[in-house]
């Protein structure tokens, strides 16, 4: 984490989200910034830019402009993070199950499903498709990796329902 009060970086948040942009094969991260106050205590305006995206700081940063840069990777890895855990986590799941049904183009089938045996499903895709292609070499964008993810823990979970019937056991 950034210390305000020290001016220095604790992490090289600038060198984790050239990697993450990397292992997504996004565009590098560009820096602008934009001085405040005087010369002798400045202040930092910065705009990041990566991939499609584009963050500004909502106040200037003071110290220097390493410093700011650092601050404002920082703010994207937050950012980045806190849109990844909304979307794990579902944001409008509050039930006990959630419905999964299938892709578009098969016919729709509605299967009640534990929240706990989705769950695990989907660590489980995540392991397999992580361990078949390693983040640092993963050339798959974050919407083709959700696609992929989504549909391997689809497959699980129906492979897993269907191992249930077989051995007559219910979820509750």
């Amino acid at each position: 984490m950034a210390d305000l009060a020290t001016g220095e970086a604790l992490e090289n948040y600038k060198g984790l989200l050239i990697q993450y942009c990397q292992e997504r094969g996004l565009r590098q991260p560009t820096y602008a910034e934009t001085q405040h106050g005087p010369a002798d205590s400045p202040q930092w305006q910065v705009t990041v830019s990566y991939g499609d995206s584009v963050h500004e700081t909502q106040e200037p940063i003071p110290g220097s402009k390493k410093f700011a840069h650092q601050v404002a990777a920082q703010q994207v890895l937050d950012v980045i993070n806190s849109r990844r855990e909304s979307f794990l986590a579902g944001d409008a799941v509050n039930a006990a199950s959630t419905p999964i049904s299938e892709p578009a183009s098969a016919p729709s089938v509605l299967l009640e499903v534990p929240i706990p045996l989705v769950s695990s499903a989907l660590t489980i895709a995540n392991e397999r498709l992580t361990t078949s292609q390693p983040s640092r070499y993963r050339t798959l964008t974050d919407a083709e990796f959700s696609k992929k993810l989504s549909k391997l823990t689809l497959e699980i979970v129906r492979s897993l329902l269907e191992r249930a019937e077989e051995d007559k056991i219910t979820f509750q």
